[in-house]
């Protein structure tokens, strides 16, 4: 080592920097990499203090000169496409980075929350799609969260170690092979891939979405700061009620060892639904490397005060909160022309059309933005439908317009305005060139009211250009909806296939959603696309395994479910005989609790999205020994299990439990009404469906010729008492 390396190294060690002043760059870069076409390139990075920094690439050379922090960063001039892949090389006196096959193309950002997580595998025809990748011109970086927000409760020391830094892991920028695309947004995918069908240019895409994720933590503090909206939830977050309640819930849930720690109490836990965390963590730390747009999928956990069933979010609010996220972004990538492109939430048995209308009313204050209808590619009972494709490339087709000029139909029909006269409505939209029934029958999803606000079911047609509908119930229109249900049977697309958006004409507040155009409740075509078919779990003891029913695969109560759901429904027993609910039970030497039957975890593998339990009878057996003190904790960790599941299942619970009379087992037993008072707790506290089983089979002993079980007469009254409940 010559006189003046030595003294250079001298420096540093006296400095403290040896060992940790070695040449990085910053986390978004590396071999495989696509930078952004057409924009000059920040590079940047760590490495010794006042250390000379030279990026080379693509012909050019520029140099910089690390700061006394160890950090340097130096800017590419703009560069056109290439789809030749480059190297990209750093050099400083400390050593020499190369990164390999580096391209110039297009980058998209696809965050959000679980829909747009949903990996490629997991989709509708994924897998086909995965084995079919074979662009290599397509590059993706994969952001996962080290914490995932399921039903876990996380150690205080992993929560320590999860901070902003080390939040999101990713494998580095890869080509999108059939190796690697499996584990990907399947929207990002099949984005890209429609994408690069016309436009002969790389795209890489970003992916950032965490499942369950709320908006506000997307949003950067400093724009949280500024909105009268935002501000409040600054402080406590898990004590404030207008926060999503799901959301808080949840983190809750999964921080429940730190918030136990006398020590930590007054210290707010890291997690990834707390306000900006998301932001810090992932798009702050990408930038200020430039991209082309955003790909955005969210809203269920906004979209009502629960996340779930609970009152719908007024549409102002969430309609403000997007407009904040969206200016967020152009001010951040400095680009107040910034294209934006997401998805209004498709159908589900959840309060979502309020929603959906914030989501039309943003798009339509804000420019560059574009919204990619989904209502058809729903699911009644699965909040992550499977069919991702279509929404992929529905995102595609809005870039593929706004952004890039193809002369492309990107939109459905849209809401301009309507007329009432005569007795009729007469509705006209935007992209409404060659609209007709998807199905090819009528359409159907219109309803019209009059003065009264009664809304009622209108008969509706193309005619001239516009839709035309009515109804002999309501002789004076004044208003039309469509669409505007839960999970509604609609049916109107246009030329290019693309669905009408639901809208609604009136503002009549204090008119909740008819539900007069649910799935289920409205005479479908019989040439109606086939819908997804809702799985039903049933777990138990012997009662749902058939124990006693002679041919128990015919006349169990889940076989007999099965026949009266028809097959729209899947619906599998998951019976074990002599389960329970309490852990310590034991059998002999075997566990007796449910929780540890292979039932159990075949039935969580089955992910349903319905789920039946009926448990407890058999822990009146150790009831007084310790029944009474761990039955309530011991379910409510059985159903947080299901209720954990991607599927977000809809969970009955049987309670009270099957009727004692004269001669049945344990009649007159204390224990047994103090075990339905416990399971009418669990239920409760976890915010599940109670199924009362005794009032339809009271009175009945003749069912229960054994004296505990029912015979298939009494299966029969079971089924159809929880077939009554499914379809209610």
């Amino acid at each position: 080592m010559n006189q003046l390396k030595w003294i250079y190294f001298l420096v540093l060690v006296f400095a403290g920097v040896v060992g940790v002043s070695a040449l990085e760059l910053a986390a978004p870069f590396s071999s495989h990499m696509v930078l952004q076409r057409d924009a000059g390139i920040p590079v940047w990075g760590t490495a010794a203090p006042r250390e000379k920094v030279t990026v080379t690439f693509g012909g050019q050379q520029v140099a910089g000169r690390a700061d006394q922090d160890g950090k340097w960063r130096v800017a590419l001039e703009p560069m056109p496409a290439a789809a030749q892949g480059g190297e990209l090389k750093v050099v400083g006196s400390s050593g020499e980075l190369v990164l390999q096959d580096v391209l110039v193309g297009d980058v998209w950002v696809a965050t959000g929350q679980s829909n747009m997580r949903w990996r490629l595998k997991d989709c509708t025809g994924g897998r086909e799609a995965a084995a079919a990748a074979d662009d290599t011109a397509i590059r993706v970086l994969n952001y996962e969260g080290t914490l995932h927000p399921g039903g876990q409760k996380y150690s205080v020391d992993f929560l320590k170690k999860m901070t902003i830094e080390t939040y999101y892991q990713a494998p580095g920028w890869q080509a999108a092979t059939s190796k690697v695309v499996p584990g990907f947004s399947g929207v990002g995918y099949h984005f890209a891939r429609r994408l690069r069908e016309s436009v002969d240019v790389p795209i890489g895409v970003v992916h950032f979405a965490v499942g369950g994720s709320p908006i506000e933590a997307h949003i950067p503090r400093e724009a949280m700061e500024r909105s009268p909206l935002l501000r409040d939830f600054l402080g406590d977050w898990f004590k404030n009620e207008d926060y999503p309640q799901w959301c808080r819930q949840r983190a809750a849930h999964n921080v429940a060892h730190w918030l136990a720690d006398p020590q930590l109490k007054k210290k707010s836990p890291p997690h990834p639904f707390a306000p900006h965390f998301l932001w810090d963590a992932g798009v702050a730390r990408f930038l200020p490397l430039p991209v082309k747009g955003v790909l955005w999928y969210q809203g269920e956990s906004n979209a009502t005060v629960d996340g779930g069933g609970g009152a719908p979010v007024p549409v102002e609010v969430n309609r403000d909160k997007f407009e904040v996220l969206v200016r967020a972004w152009r001010a951040a990538w400095k680009n107040d022309k910034l294209p934006v492109y997401h998805v209004q939430l498709p159908g589900l048995n959840r309060p979502w059309a309020p929603f959906r209308e914030a989501q039309l009313e943003a798009t339509r204050r804000l420019d560059n933005v574009g919204m990619a209808v989904a209502i058809d590619v729903g699911h009644p009972t699965d909040v992550h439908p499977r069919n991702k494709k279509p929404v992929g490339e529905r995102l595609a087709l809005l870039a593929l317009s706004m952004t890039y000029g193809e002369d492309v139909v990107a939109n459905g029909p849209l809401y301009k305005r309507s007329v009432f006269k005569n007795g009729r409505g007469f509705i006209d939209f935007e992209f409404s060139q060659g609209m007709r029934a998807a199905d090819g029958g009528d359409l159907v999803g219109f309803e019209i009211a009059g003065r009264d606000k009664v809304w009622h079911p209108a008969a509706a047609r193309v005619s001239n250009g516009y839709i035309e509908v009515a109804s002999p119930e309501v002789r004076d229109p004044i208003a039309v909806r469509y669409g505007w249900a839960n999970d509604p049977v609609c049916n109107l697309v246009n030329e290019a296939g693309l669905p009408a958006s639901p809208f609604r004409t009136d503002d009549w507040d204090d008119v909740k959603p008819s539900g007069n155009v649910e799935r289920g409740q409205v005479k479908r075509a019989k040439t109606a696309p086939k819908r997804d078919v809702i799985r039903v779990a049933c777990i138990g003891d012997s009662i749902t395994f058939g124990s006693g029913i002679a041919n128990r695969g015919e006349n169990s109560y889940p076989a007999r479910l099965q026949k009266l759901l028809g097959d729209r429904y899947e619906v599998r027993n998951f019976g074990n005989p002599g389960r329970g609910v309490v852990k310590k039970s034991m059998r002999g030497k075997q566990k007796r609790a449910f929780l540890f039957m292979k039932e159990h975890q075949d039935a969580l593998k089955f992910e349903p999205h319905i789920v039946i339990c009926n448990l407890g009878i058999n822990d009146i057996m150790d009831w007084k020994k310790f029944g009474k003190d761990d039955f309530v904790g011991d379910y409510r960790e059985l159903l947080q299990q299901y209720k954990a599941l991607n599927t977000y299942p809809r969970v009955l619970v049987w309670g009270p439990l099957a009727p004692l009379f004269p001669g049945q087992k344990f009649f007159g037993d204390p224990g047994v009404e103090e075990i339905n008072q416990a399971i009418a707790k669990a239920a409760a506290a976890e915010q599940v469906t109670l199924i009362d089983m005794a009032k339809p089979l009271a009175g009945h002993p003749e069912w229960f010729p054994d004296h505990i079980h029912p015979n298939a007469d009494g299966a029969k009254v079971i089924a159809e008492t929880v077939s009554k409940v499914i379809q209610e």
